[in-house]
């Protein structure tokens, strides 16, 4: 992107990337500390929920920086219908409530 560049989903994965490699080193040393987990579990999810987006928005983006980061991420997926779901088992007893 640019030199001034620091909100872009780009810039901001290579960020959460940086801490999270420095967070995992970190902890391999202190085992015990679990605030510090937590911290990292916390930028773990944000940056997925970051690359989810980038991969809505622009799949070449996307790939790009995982490709270029190394960043293991699945892809989302479709959501599935109740019917897709559960449709290939019986159907169940009829409840009173209804469903």
């Amino acid at each position: 992107r640019h030199e001034s560049d620091t909100g872009s989903p780009e810039f901001q994965v290579a960020g959460m990337t940086e801490r999270i490699s420095y967070l995992t080193k970190h902890l391999k040393e202190h085992p015990k500390d679990f605030s510090t987990r937590r911290g990292l579990v916390a930028l773990v999810n944000k940056r997925r929920r970051l690359l989810n987006y980038l991969f809505r928005e622009d799949i070449d983006r996307y790939q790009t920086i995982v490709s270029s980061m190394g960043i293991r991420h699945k892809a989302p997926g479709r959501v599935q219908s109740r019917e897709d779901k559960y449709g290939r088992f019986p159907p169940q007893k009829v409840r009173k409530g209804g469903r």
